[in-house]
């Protein structure tokens, strides 16, 4: 059985009067991917936040291998878990290359420089994610999709057994997508836990990966992809005009029209 990297523990978070997150408890195990999905407004992102310590809730609590996280200083947090958020905007034109180089940041002191082993670092990831070709653009003049896949590539570069990132395909055509996720699973396979939020419950699906379902802040349906995404499930979340088909060679969530 796998070791349980992080643990929520009755977890109530709210905005003012507005209750996010409601009694949340649950068992992420390490070296798997981890999908979080529900309707808008569900809670999604207030989760991820609230995993990195960067909310505290106000009832409950997160564990990471055992330890709570709002007792874990910003710097080893940051060699902990690497983060890709939505949205990204940056006030100073970086390039490709200098914006990756951020990612190597909680290994170097005040006034030390990258070393020959971070470029190395920089190098490996950049090319498995095809972004080696663009290292002198700006990145604020990316596409939407180059701007993620340069992000996600940051948070590899930061090399932390945990990356958690909020949408991490929304701008990607499908093609990339599965790329992502072929990418994905072999970072799972060098021990990388992976937590990330997703519309597209085929992604689950296609990985065979741990799947948690949230509606008004309250987790309804957590396990392995395979058993929990069922019809009953996704009418409930989607309503009605989603429908899960059963191919030879796997499931897939499709739209019904009739």
């Amino acid at each position: 059985m796998s070791k349980s990297i992080i643990r929520l523990e009755d977890v109530c978070f709210s905005y003012e009067s507005e209750m996010v997150l409601k009694h949340l408890s649950a068992d992420l195990a390490e070296q798997q991917i981890h999908f979080v999905m529900g309707n808008n407004g569900s809670g999604k992102t207030t989760l991820l936040k609230t995993m990195m310590g960067f909310l505290q809730p106000q009832k409950g609590r997160v564990l990471f291998n055992g330890a709570d996280i709002s007792s874990v200083d910003k710097r080893t947090m940051s060699r902990i878990v690497s983060y890709v958020p939505q949205a990204i905007y940056l006030n100073s034109d970086f390039s490709v290359i200098e914006y990756l180089s951020l990612g190597r940041t909680p290994y170097l002191d005040f006034s030390s420089k990258l070393s020959e082993e971070d470029y190395q670092i920089i190098e490996k990831y950049s090319v498995k994610l095809g972004v080696d070709l663009i290292y002198g653009m700006p990145f604020n003049k990316l596409s939407g999709g180059q701007k993620q896949m340069v992000a996600i590539t940051r948070s590899l570069v930061q090399d932390t057994p945990l990356i958690i990132m909020d949408e991490p395909m929304s701008a990607l055509d499908i093609g990339r997508q599965v790329e992502l996720l072929k990418r994905l699973r072999e970072l799972v396979e060098s021990n990388k836990t992976i937590i990330m939020t997703t519309h597209n419950p085929n992604h689950a699906i296609a990985t065979e990966s741990n799947a948690c379902f949230l509606k008004n802040g309250e987790i309804v349906a957590y396990g392995k992809s395979s058993d929990i995404i069922q019809e009953d499930l996704l009418h409930d979340i989607y309503g009605a005009n989603v429908a899960l088909e059963h191919g030879v060679r796997t499931d897939a969530v499709v739209f019904d029209m009739s």
